[in-house]
């Protein structure tokens, strides 16, 4: 195991005195009362050395691959101690308890059973049991097959004469009103099924109605738009042709007769057109 260093373990070791001695020495009044108090000082003392010594006894320690190894050797060894001494030897007195319990014998037809089986051997408890022959006559060769929604004379009969007794009259009674309990369960259930499926037809017929009526708006609205379209468009083509007539007559209409026109007089040598207030042309100089 390695060793640390037998300095380092003794400067931890007065560490803590040294510091107590250091907060006495700074603080005066700290100093006065464990001076009066020796108690105090012995006790505060005390605590400091057993921190020192705690601290130096794990410094001297080292976990390494040879302190696991000691530590598994040891609680090895100490199992084997006990092992040793017989402390394993619980198991031997539940055997005995449990061969106790076997011995105790068990009454009726389950202790019969157990001590044939107990006489016996585990090659007879695992063997197969003898085949049973039985004979035509017998009662046990009878077989009942109840198949539902059939009814037979032997069960009418069977049931007549189970309705005689007074006990069956009363498991009749208990399976009568077992009947009717499910009965009832079962017609409230499919009533449970018809009303979620009456509710789930007026939904959707609600929702078809909704959908039918929003089919309608929207062909309405579609329509209205039309003919705004429509009406525009021929607003449009009607203004069109009333400024086209007005243009047009604009175009071939004379010129607006006003008093401040002038007459014009055209030359005959040259076709000039001259005002009338002018004697000669004023092309060619001719005499008009």
């Amino acid at each position: 195991m390695t060793e640390r260093s037998p300095w380092m373990g003794v400067a931890l070791l007065a560490a803590p005195t040294l510091c107590v001695l250091a907060i006495r020495f700074s603080i005066t009044a700290l100093e006065n009362v464990l001076k009066e108090d020796l108690v105090a000082q012995a006790v505060i003392h005390g605590l400091a050395l057993l921190l020192g010594i705690v601290m130096f006894m794990r410094y001297r320690v080292v976990a390494d691959h040879e302190f696991h190894r000691s530590s598994a050797i040891k609680s090895l060894s100490k199992m084997y101690q006990m092992e040793d001494r017989g402390l394993w030897s619980k198991g031997d007195s539940a055997l005995e308890r449990l061969e106790m319990q076997a011995r105790t014998p068990t009454k009726g037809r389950a202790g019969i059973r157990m001590q044939h089986r107990m006489s016996g051997s585990i090659a007879d408890l695992n063997k197969e049991r003898d085949e049973l022959e039985l004979k035509e006559g017998d009662a046990r060769m009878d077989i009942d097959v109840h198949v539902e929604g059939v009814a037979t004379i032997v069960d009418d009969a069977l049931a007549g004469e189970i309705a005689g007794t007074g006990d069956s009259g009363a498991v009749s009674a208990r399976a009568e009103a077992s009947a009717q309990r499910r009965l009832a369960t079962e017609l409230a259930k499919q009533e449970r099924v018809r009303a979620k499926q009456e509710r789930n037809a007026e939904k959707a017929a609600l929702k078809a109605e909704k959908a039918e009526a929003k089919a309608v708006k929207s062909e309405a609205k579609a329509a209205a738009k039309a003919e705004a379209a429509r009406a525009k468009k021929s607003a449009k083509a009607a203004s069109r042709g009333t400024w086209a007539t007005t243009e047009a007559s604009t175009e071939w209409a004379g010129p607006a007769t006003t008093p401040q026109t002038r007459s014009v007089t055209s030359c005959k040598e040259c076709d000039t057109v001259n005002n009338s207030d002018t004697a000669y042309c004023s092309n060619c100089g001719a005499f008009l």
